[in-house]
């Protein structure tokens, strides 16, 4: 306020301001107006359109995060992106561009003690006010001063002894893309940081999931345990667990245990206990595995198979290589259904 009056009394030539950087702040509100609706114009922008509100949303949440950090709240995802949605249909209407929640002013408003939705109302008839009546001043206030303000508002809302911390504590390839994005924040655009990092932050949970994925051969003793009754296998019964998300990363670990079966059995049981999905992907490869186990003579049987796996499975051709009668609920129903088959071939053999 007061490197704002001095430089409207002094107008020092050398100083950069507001109105000699940037021409000035309009005064009044825009008008409301209606675009123009062209079809090539709106195939042409849709892209870029798509490409704005991924990068819109994904600085909102973020923006939402770090205020919950530093508020002690919990948002709504979806009513930050519904306000946010609502709010970039109707601006352009009057003008506008599209808008995000801004780290920097939400930062402040909570520093300030605004830990409310009125904050961003008050934040908004202030902003008005100064556009009908404080315009013509506004084009005093030195950038020196306002950056002056912003690095604190950085210093306040970068949280260095936690930023300090995580360093210390995390694994290293998080280390990597903390340092990686802080790096890309500073010395490119903050956008390009949050899509740089949020990419390599989906690579590295994969990698981790990947690594999660457990495929073992069961023991007796193994079931045992877990169906909580004596279980003794025949012979030409061959059990695997399955342990971890079936996807397209991490479904070369289940074929790799697969494929080093040595003595083919004359059934194999691959038991889903702790699979909590399987996509389009990992189907489409289970399925080839099994084709490749039906020419070795080995019939296979699915237990444990959630219901949701098992929705997908219905709704693909899965079933068509697998067998309708060859996917359980329950270990024990496919061990019936083998032992049972078992029992027929060695009568009739007999």
């Amino acid at each position: 306020m007061v490197a704002t009056v001095i430089q409207a009394v002094y107008q020092f030539p050398t100083v950069l301001t507001i109105g000699s950087a940037f021409g000035g702040i309009p005064q009044g509100l825009p008008a409301f107006s209606v675009p123009n609706f062209d079809f090539d114009k709106i195939l042409t922008l849709i892209g870029p359109a798509f490409t704005i509100a991924m990068l819109g949303a994904i600085e909102s949440l973020l923006s939402a995060v770090v205020a919950d950090g530093m508020s002690g709240t919990k948002h709504e995802s979806n009513t930050e992106l519904f306000g946010q949605g609502l709010a970039n249909i109707f601006a352009p209407l009057f003008g506008g561009i599209a808008s995000t929640g801004a780290i920097a002013r939400t930062a402040t408003n909570i520093r300030q003690g605004g830990n409310s939705p009125i904050a961003g109302i008050v934040h908004a008839i202030t902003l008005g006010a100064i556009l009908l009546f404080l315009a013509p001043y506004a084009v005093y206030i030195p950038l020196a001063s306002m950056a002056a303000i912003l690095f604190i508002v950085s210093y306040n809302m970068s949280d260095a002894p936690r930023f300090i911390r995580m360093l210390i504590l995390a694994p290293r390839p998080d280390q990597i893309i903390l340092l990686l994005t802080f790096f890309l924040t500073i010395f490119t655009d903050l956008v390009v940081a949050v899509n740089v990092g949020v990419v390599l932050a989906v690579l590295q949970f994969m990698r981790k999931m990947v690594n999660t994925i457990d495929v073992h051969e069961a023991s007796c003793d193994e079931l045992s345990e877990q169906i909580k009754h004596e279980i003794t296998l025949h012979p030409d019964i061959m059990v695997y667990t399955v342990e971890g998300p079936l996807f397209f990363g991490a479904i070369s670990a289940f074929d790799r245990a697969l494929s080093s079966i040595h003595k083919d059995p004359k059934y194999l049981i691959i038991r889903f206990v702790k699979v909590p999905f399987v996509d389009l992907t990992g189907l489409r490869i289970l399925r080839g595995i099994i084709e490749e186990l039906q020419k070795r003579d080995i019939e296979v049987l699915l237990s444990d198979v959630s219901y949701d796996i098992r929705r997908e499975m219905y709704k693909s051709d899965f079933l068509d290589v697998l067998g309708r009668h060859h996917m359980y609920r329950l270990f024990d129903s496919a061990l019936h259904k083998a032992e049972h088959d078992l029992a027929l071939k060695d009568g009739k053999e007999v």
